[in-house]
């Protein structure tokens, strides 16, 4: 994840503390949508929920959140790009939708850089590299002198080619030199009870994903791919503290709306969005359901797409990811 958590709300201190309603009195007059691009309940879901809650207090309008799950996250993610740009239609985007699905994908039924307008990066989430408790491997250097000295003949489970988990694993194994195989599951659940139940050697997976078994002691988590240590797992370290510098995979979420909304209402959806990150206990609530909380403005949202994009698309290339 790039730099912009250590800015956080330090940077915005000024620019959240505007009114929300200040610049634009006539938006909103009416029900504001949030798009959600994977089923309820997911991390992202709940990401959602809780802004949106927030922002239906902060502008005085119902805000409704639609879940729109299908083909990666594509369905809602291009039902948001058609939307008018009106300020009504506010899509929760994460570093999948827009950027490692062009990364893997031929082509996109939307445009991930000229097809939205970033208003701002809320959160992160980090991944985690677990083995079962029984495993031989009590670090990531024991793991990685097995995999040396047995090419291809460990295993890993994530929740499906393309997912973020799965290139995470997959710029472990490159900026490593190893050589282990994936295993695809179709989400995570089943690719962490194969994982305990020795059907594969590890799996690659979501923090929230792996907290109970990791709590529960039947699972050990062997690094984490932030940039910073994980708060939910602040024992373990990060990839680049075991070795691996300049690692980091986190997944990202933020707020995007259809390309051409109007500056002022970005502007004032932007500093509303920076007064809830600031209230107090929100941060807390963000970081229970296994996001780092995070803040950005607009203009930091938009410098990191096409770089990710770019990041992800060459770690694809090197592993031969390619999704029809």
């Amino acid at each position: 994840m790039p730099q912009l958590a250590r800015r956080s709300l330090l940077s915005l201190a000024a620019f959240a503390a505007l009114p929300a309603r200040a610049q634009t009195p006539a938006w909103p007059s009416r029900t504001l949508r949030i798009i959600v691009p994977y089923p309820p309940g997911a991390g992202t879901d709940l990401l959602a929920r809780a802004y949106g809650q927030k922002l239906t207090e902060l502008l005085g309008q119902p805000v409704v959140i639609e879940n729109r799950a299908g083909a990666s996250g594509m369905i809602g993610t291009e039902a948001a790009a058609r939307a008018p740009a009106d300020g009504y239609t506010i899509l929760m985007a994460n570093s999948s939708v827009l950027a490692i699905n062009p990364a893997i994908r031929a082509s996109l039924p939307y445009d991930p850089v000229r097809g939205f307008d970033p208003v701002a990066l809320v959160g992160a989430n980090d991944a985690a590299l677990v083995v079962r408790a029984d495993s031989p491997f009590r670090s990531v250097a024991d793991l990685l002198a097995a995999a040396k000295a047995r090419p291809g003949a460990l295993s890993y489970s994530s929740a499906g080619t393309g997912t973020s988990t799965h290139m995470a694993a997959e710029f472990f194994k490159q900026m490593a030199g190893v050589d282990i195989l994936h295993v695809p599951y179709r989400g995570s659940p089943q690719a962490v009870t194969d994982m305990l139940g020795g059907q594969v050697d590890m799996t690659f997976n979501t923090v929230n994903s792996v907290m109970t078994p990791v709590r529960d002691g039947a699972a050990r988590a062997l690094a984490t791919t932030g940039a910073t240590r994980d708060p939910l797992l602040p024992d373990v370290p990060t990839f680049a503290e075991v070795g691996l510098t300049g690692y980091r995979a986190s997944g990202w979420l933020g707020f995007v709306v259809p390309a051409g909304t109007p500056p002022n209402i970005i502007s004032e959806l932007a500093s509303a969005i920076a007064q809830i990150a600031a209230q107090p206990g929100f941060a807390e609530r963000i970081a229970s359901i296994g996001m780092k909380p995070i803040i950005s403005t607009p203009a930091e949202f938009r410098a990191i797409i096409a770089p990710e994009i770019a990041r992800w698309t060459e770690v694809a290339r090197l592993a031969g990811v390619q999704v029809e």
